[in-house]
Parts: structure tokens; C-alpha cells; sequence
């Protein structure tokens, strides 16, 4: 299912949403790992943090790097970002930018590219794609990048049936939310389709049912790389700790997984 989504960017636009965005500071495990992950070069490195929101990977990252520049689509988040940090060291910078067109950088320009907390996945399959391609040409060949993306193989908790009825009185909050998600929210989603195809973009019930989002397996998600970035880690969003053994990629149901991995030499 190919859609084109733009109302999460005029919902990331509204300014109430950009100051909760910006009132946001804590890492998600996975976060943490990779920053301990990439600690020794950031000193040198030159950053673009790719949907930064309101800031919240800000505070982790930009004192941590030799150049900091943060990027978001809404102008409102930028707006919430300049004001957070005014009067900051003079090597931060936050600037509009659509991930999907970077004109206003240069080939090879950044050492280590951040898009975090599933920004990727605001954006139709097609845009996620260019929005690769972007990162490919701004990257410095052997730089790093780090995203999150949602997980489609987390869908099955709300697309089968059996998984979701539960006699249990304890979850039977996350079974009304289960059944909200599934039968209100993605009523015109068939569970074959889900369980099928390699990528699906569905209402996750963010921002009370408001938004889409882009969810895709964990292998896809590798194949998709394998093109133009090498060296391709996944890491569990419930542990913060490296999925390694590939097999368990399969069935892994975090509601999302982060990826880090390097670009490759341009030919």
C-alpha cells in the first residue's frame, strides 16, 4: 500500500505539538547503545540530525561532535529548536530541510547522519527511498548512518485475532487499544496483507489516530540498504542491545528497531 502522507507534516507544523516535541529529552535505549557505539568518532565528526523535532537528541549529541546541524521539515520544530538553544556554542545550527530534497548541502558533507524516533517512516514508501538517496550523496563515503523505522512484525499483535482476545481483566486496556487500532483506525487493511507484503504503511494510533506511518520488515528493511550502505546493525528498541543472529530478525516484534550502518565507497 503506497500512499502519500501529508498530513503528519501539517500536524508536526502545529506549534502545541512542536513545544511537547521540544519539552522532550530522554534517549531510547537503542539511542543510548549507539551513542556509546559512536562516542570515539563523534569528536571529529561533522553531524546532521535528520528530524530533530524539538531537540530531544540535541542534548545528546551536539556537544559530543565538531559540527552540529539539525534538520526537520516543520518549520515550527526548528522555531521550538533556535529557542531552546539560543546563545549555544556556535558550532549548532537547526535549519528547515526536507530529507527528501537536501539541497542546501553539498556532496560528502557530514561524517554521521541521525534520523531518529521513526522519522523516516512520516513519508510514502517512494519518499523513504529518495530520502535514502539523499542521505547516500550528503554522506561522506565510509560515514555513518543511524535511523529507526517502525516493524512490521509488531503488526501481528493487532492484525490476528488470537493475539488480541484476551478473557484477562489485567490487559484488558491494551486489548480495547488493540481493537481500536485494527478495526477503526486500519479498517480497510486486510491481515493477509499485512502478514504478506514487505512493507505496508498503517495508522499506529499516534497522536490519537492522526498520522500514518511507513512499517516494514526487518530483512526488507537490510535488502534495502545493502545497495548503498555496508556494515548494516539492527538493535532492539525493548533492550537497547544489537540484534545479532539475522534469524531472530524474522520475528523480532519490537514496535520499531533502530539500524546503523556505513556508506559504502561511491563508484
Amino acid at each position: 500500500m503506497q500512499v502519500y502522507m501529508p498530513r503528519n507534516k501539517d500536524l508536526y507544523d502545529l506549534p502545541a505539538i512542536a513545544a511537547d516535541y521540544a519539552r522532550q529529552s530522554c534517549l531510547q535505549p537503542p539511542e543510548e547503545t549507539i551513542l556509546r557505539v559512536m562516542l570515539p568518532s563523534l569528536p571529529k565528526a561533522r553531524m546532521l540530525d535528520l528530524g530533530v523535532g524539538g531537540g530531544r537528541t540535541t542534548v545528546h549529541f551536539a556537544d559530543k561532535v565538531r559540527e552540529y546541524v539539525g534538520a526537520d521539515y516543520s518549520e515550527s520544530m526548528i522555531l521550538e529548536c533556535r529557542n531552546r538553544f539560543a546563545g549555544g556554542p556556535p558550532h549548532i545550527s537547526f535549519t528547515v530541510c526536507d530529507a527528501r530534497s537536501m539541497d542546501q548541502f553539498e556532496a560528502g558533507s557530514f561524517d554521521f547522519i541521525l534520523f531518529s524516533h521513526n522519522g523516516i517512516d512520516s513519508v510514502s514508501h517512494e519518499d523513504r527511498l529518495q530520502i535514502l538517496r539523499e542521505i547516500q550523496r550528503v554522506g561522506k563515503p565510509g560515514g555513518s548512518f543511524c535511523f529507526s523505522t517502525h516493524n512490521l512484525n509488531w503488526c501481528a499483535n493487532i492484525f490476528d485475532l488470537r493475539r488480541i482476545i484476551t478473557l484477562n481483566p489485567r490487559l484488558a486496556g491494551r486489548m480495547v487499544k488493540r481493537l481500536v487500532l485494527r478495526f477503526i483506525y486500519n479498517s480497510g487493511v486486510r491481515a493477509a496483507q499485512v502478514r504478506n507484503a514487505p512493507f505496508v504503511v498503517l495508522n499506529d494510533g499516534a497522536h490519537h489516530g492522526k498520522l500514518q506511518h511507513h512499517f516494514i520488515k526487518p530483512l526488507e528493511q537490510i535488502a534495502q540498504l545493502s545497495e548503498a550502505f555496508t556494515d548494516i546493525r539492527v538493535f532492539s528498541l525493548a533492550t537497547g542491545a544489537e540484534i545479532e543472529d539475522q534469524s531472530k530478525l524474522r520475528t523480532v516484534e519490537d514496535p520499531w528497531l533502530y539500524y546503523l550502518c556505513k556508506l559504502k565507497e561511491r563508484r
